[in-house]
């Protein structure tokens, strides 16, 4: 048996049902992480274009992190989140030093899931009778307090969660042509009026993730702020998988000059430690004390290794350099997929990069191929059709083109067979 396989026998052997564990045959096992790449248990190493789900923006392990929690570790690790620290003054600093301009409070989280649960409940106190609208394809997490607002029924039903409140489509110019934006504003606008619950809040993402990258026509976002001002609701952006620079700027919904009332982050902000945040206007920030705290809310190990990410995102230019070589990538994997039947289409921002194919047994097989061609891609979308990559923002350009072939090479080579 090999190390890999002996592994997962361990887990199978303990391990409860609900988590992805056992999703693939086999489990891909794995052993270490260094920059763009990962080693599995038996010695395997592979070039991740996928980046740990968006997680590894700075790469894995990067020095600079590495330090600052070896470091931290000598001093403070666990801190109460009722007791101040030096660390967590730091980490607003660092947060301030890359927000948007008009949003200057911060409140602290340890995952994405629960900075979304924590914006939700900032919405909920300012209009308690007030209905929170999503978007279909949408998704902030798997938790009580966000699977009910996931664009994928799926999600809410595997955990018995009703929706959360209306849906209403999301902008998306593969499937509503030019009248996509005006296919939206009307979903909302028929949320309104006389005798319609008051709206608390429109959540949704700059740029779908899970949904399949799915970028917004241009004149979507100005004309969402302006329905939010008119009718009093909360703009909540969730920036978890989009930003930390990975579109090109820090943050995506800063390509629309719009700037939300308040804005999740997590994923890549805490160079690979459980780490996320809520960032927001002060006037929409106002609980008293006391109102939410957990445990490890500032564990200050995590807070240190996210200040030093932070760092690398800015000292090392990562938005730039995401806006400097994604465009380029993303014209190889057009060009190396643009006569293969079923593709439907290929986009991307920055180095954020999707092909939709026709079905989700095609993308199933294209990411088995990838993985056993030594490349990691996700995949996603909302009928699981869609491969997505989202690769580390200090990979190699040559790296990054290899990378996009096999991934394409994968795609063309899986279309219309059986495994």
């Amino acid at each position: 048996m090999s190390r890999a396989a002996d592994i997962v026998a361990r887990l199978r052997k303990l391990e409860g049902g609900g988590l992805r564990t056992f999703s693939e045959d086999p489990p891909f096992v794995w052993e270490r992480a260094e920059g763009c790449y990962v080693e599995d248990a038996d010695g395997w190493r592979y070039l991740d274009l996928y980046g740990g789900f968006a997680v590894a923006a700075t790469g894995y392990s990067h020095p600079r992190v590495v330090e600052a929690i070896q470091r931290q570790a000598t001093t403070l690790m666990h801190c109460p989140s009722a007791h101040p620290s030096r660390v967590r003054a730091e980490f607003y600093e660092a947060l301030a030093s890359i927000a948007p301009p008009g949003l200057d409070r911060f409140l602290p989280a340890v995952t994405g899931a629960m900075a979304n649960e924590m914006a939700l409940l900032l919405a909920r106190t300012r209009r308690p009778d007030g209905a929170i609208v999503s978007f279909a394809g949408s998704y902030f997490g798997r938790s009580i307090g966000t699977a009910g607002f996931a664009g994928k029924a799926r999600y809410r039903d595997a955990l018995g969660i009703p929706a959360g409140g209306p849906f209403v489509p999301f902008p998306y110019p593969l499937r509503h042509g030019d009248a996509a934006t005006d296919l939206t504003m009307r979903a909302l606008e028929e949320l309104t009026g006389p005798g319609k619950r008051p709206l608390a809040a429109v959540i949704l993402e700059p740029i779908q993730g899970n949904g399949g990258v799915v970028i917004p026509p241009a004149d979507f976002f100005p004309r969402l702020r302006t329905f939010c001002d008119r009718v009093g609701a909360l703009l909540i952006v969730d920036e978890i998988q989009s930003g930390c620079g990975r579109t090109g700027r820090f943050w995506a919904i800063e390509h629309s000059g719009v700037t939300p009332d308040l804005m999740t982050v997590g994923k890549g902000i805490g160079g690979g430690l459980a780490t996320a945040a809520v960032m927001g206007r002060a006037e929409a920030m106002t609980w008293p004390p006391d109102s939410y705290t957990s445990t490890f809310l500032v564990n200050n190990l995590n807070l240190a290794a996210a200040v030093a990410a932070m760092g690398v995102m800015r000292d090392e230019q990562l938005p730039g350099r995401a806006a400097s070589i994604g465009p380029a990538g993303l014209a190889r994997f057009k060009a190396a997929l643009a006569d293969v039947e079923g593709v439907r289409e290929v986009r991307g921002q920055g180095l954020w990069y999707a092909a939709e194919l026709a079905d989700a047994a095609w993308a199933a097989r294209a990411v088995k191929l990838a993985r056993e061609r030594g490349v990691i891609v996700g995949r996603s979308g909302y009928d699981d059709s869609v491969i997505k990559l989202s690769p580390a923002l200090i990979i190699g350009e040559a790296e990054l083109h290899t990378g996009i072939d096999a991934a394409a090479g994968a795609i063309r080579d899986s279309r219309g067979t059986a495994r």
